[in-house]
């Protein structure tokens, strides 16, 4: 050690820093400007794995092979800048784990002012850190069980609202606005007392009294008003709310619609009393009434839905538009600083020494070129998100109840995009392929959103028929001979369209295309079919448009389902008085 005498020299004659590093209560070292060790104290060796090593006049370089290139610099910047810096770092720990690191580096002086060197200090964080991690987890957690909630209560068939003990209503969903006919808007900030008839407005006091009480209402089946004016009977849940205190504050009310249930309970009493001979014939009738409810439950399931994409892609398409609206002037705005930063630069070439070390902290020549890139990349995802925003409106055809002239090639497109998570690529499988050949077709009147649903079917179905298939192949196989959707369109006798769309799977049996579009004939395993979506699908294209629906298939060669309309659906109903009164 004869080559550092003068380091070892300024050790024996600073005692005072070396108490102070002993009692520091994480590991800590002094170094000079070229990174060589002057002191360090008995932790830093310990802590380090240094015991018994001599490390006095080394670099700290050579002593921690694995020293990082931004712990360097950030060394290099603390001696330039006279500046302390704290940088967390990863490292691997002796049991195998992964572990964090503090490095913190702080400048100390000459009695002349002057910078000698630095002070490193270094503490394990890595208790920290996983306690950041959980508490971030646990965050996450609970904000996506918040929006599920929030999901669930909006999209929910009941009608779900909250109001104060004075009957105040301050929460309103859909499944309310459809039962009773009044918006949120309406809706909040009035009194509960708008929806009760006048001969039940004690029912309300009564119910109060008990959510004061902190009594839960079950089932209570009552009557209330809609906006027109209906009477409704509904059954209604009412719960407590409490605030964090535990005082109660308001109470949160489930009304469910049992107007069918009542009249089906009434026509039982008098179908019993009156028709107890024809019991057989009213049981043929109470099956088809449950056939005809679970297709009505299942139109109202898709209309909801379409309802839901609708509002999704209105709210997301709101703060897009602004966003996108406002990329060019950010664009134009920024290029005009950068041109007054320029000729900053070009008029100030030695800036104050504060400015230079700023710019040379944010590393202003990488920001001016990175920035336009990043303003570029922002407008590339807003217009990727405005895409998808029109495909989710071009599908839910919410605005479009009414049967209009549309373009068939939106609505099946809109489809495809809806569906493309299961048609792209997973992770044993290759993606299935989409064969588009699109005639040059016209507009077409139709019912636009039954439309979109009955093609939601038949291509839910070709998926599923080439997963199942797929799954007793091996990923050679798939990629030898890719599975595939075939659309096609066409005109056809000149006054009708032809929709094919045709699947390369294991085919369907001549036995089950009987049955295809039978209410709840299903071949799919339980829970992941009703039986219901071929069944609606025939009756929109035959009923709602007057069309034809029919499936060619041989068994191991895929299966083709062939959707014919008119294309204009007033023609087709003059034909049908034609056919009726003149032949």
């Amino acid at each position: 050690m004869s080559d550092y005498s003068p380091i070892n020299n300024y050790c024996l004659q600073n005692n005072l820093y070396s108490l102070f590093l002993e009692h520091l209560p994480i590991a800590a070292a002094m170094l000079d400007c070229e990174m060589k060790y002057l002191l360090t104290s008995q932790r830093w060796l310990s802590e380090l794995g240094l015991e018994g090593q001599e490390i006095i006049g080394r670099s700290h370089k050579d002593v921690f092979r694995h020293f990082s290139e931004s712990l360097t610099q950030a060394y290099q910047h603390c001696v330039m800048a006279a500046v302390g810096l704290c940088i967390e770092e990863e490292f691997q720990q002796t049991h195998g784990l992964t572990g964090w690191r503090q490095w913190t580096f702080q400048p100390w002086y000459s009695c002349t002012g002057v910078v000698n060197g630095v002070m490193l200090l270094i503490e394990d964080v890595t208790n920290r850190k996983q306690a950041e991690l959980l508490l971030r987890q646990e965050h996450k957690k609970a904000e996506e069980a918040m929006f599920r909630l929030a999901a669930i209560v909006e999209s929910s068939d009941d009608a779900i609202m909250s109001k104060t003990l004075d009957s105040v209503i301050v929460s309103w969903n859909r499944g309310a606005q459809r039962l009773f006919g009044y918006t949120a808007q309406e809706m909040i900030a009035q009194s509960v007392t708008m929806l009760i008839p006048g001969d039940r407005i004690d029912e309300e006091s009564q119910i109060i009294e008990k959510l004061r009480r902190g009594e839960r209402v079950d089932h209570f089946e009552t009557v209330r008003q809609s906006k027109d004016g209906t009477l409704i009977d509904i059954s209604l849940t009412i719960s407590p709310v409490k605030d964090f205190t535990g005082k109660i504050i308001g109470a949160s009310t489930i009304a469910r619609d049992i107007s069918v249930r009542k009249q089906a309970e009434a026509a039982l009493r008098h179908s019993e009393a009156q028709l107890r001979q024809k019991a057989a014939d009213l049981e043929t009738t109470l099956l088809e009434l449950k056939r005809t409810q679970a297709q009505l439950v299942q139109n109202e399931k898709m209309s909801s839905l379409g309802q839901l994409v609708a509002g999704v892609a209105h709210e997301i398409n709101n703060p897009v538009n602004f966003i996108y609206a406002n990329l060019n002037p950010a664009k134009d705005y920024i290029q005009d600083l950068l041109g007054l930063l320029q000729l900053y630069q070009q008029h100030y070439p030695n800036p104050e020494t504060e400015i230079h070390n700023k710019s040379q902290q944010i590393d202003l020549d990488f920001l001016v070129i990175d920035l336009p890139k990043l303003l570029y990349s922002m407008e590339v995802g807003a217009e990727r998100i405005k895409n998808i925003v029109l495909s989710l409106r071009n599908f839910s055809r919410k605005d479009e109840a009414e049967m209009k002239s549309v373009n068939i090639h939106e609505g099946i497109d809109s489809t495809l995009m809806i569906l493309q998570n299961r048609l792209k690529a997973k992770q044993d499988y290759p993606e299935i392929q989409v064969i588009k050949n699109y005639g040059n077709l016209p507009l077409v009147e139709c019912y636009a959103g039954q439309l979109n649903q009955v093609f939601m079917n038949i291509i839910n179905n070709a998926i599923d028929a080439l997963e199942e298939r797929d799954q007793w192949r091996t990923f050679a196989e798939i990629k030898q001979q890719p599975s595939q959707i075939q659309i096609c369109t066409e005109i056809v006798n000149s006054d009708h369209i032809q929709i094919r769309i045709s699947d390369n799977g294991y085919g369907i049996p001549e036995s089950v295309q009987k049955r295809l579009c039978e209410p709840f004939f299903t071949t799919k395993p339980v829970g992941k079919g009703t039986g219901l979506g071929m069944s609606i699908s025939y009756q929109i294209v035959t009923e709602k448009h007057g069309g034809s629906l029919q499936c060619y298939s041989i068994p191991g060669q895929g299966a083709e389902f062939a959707i014919k309309i008119p294309i204009r659906q007033s023609q087709q109903l003059a034909n049908k008085i034609e056919k009726t009164y003149f032949n």
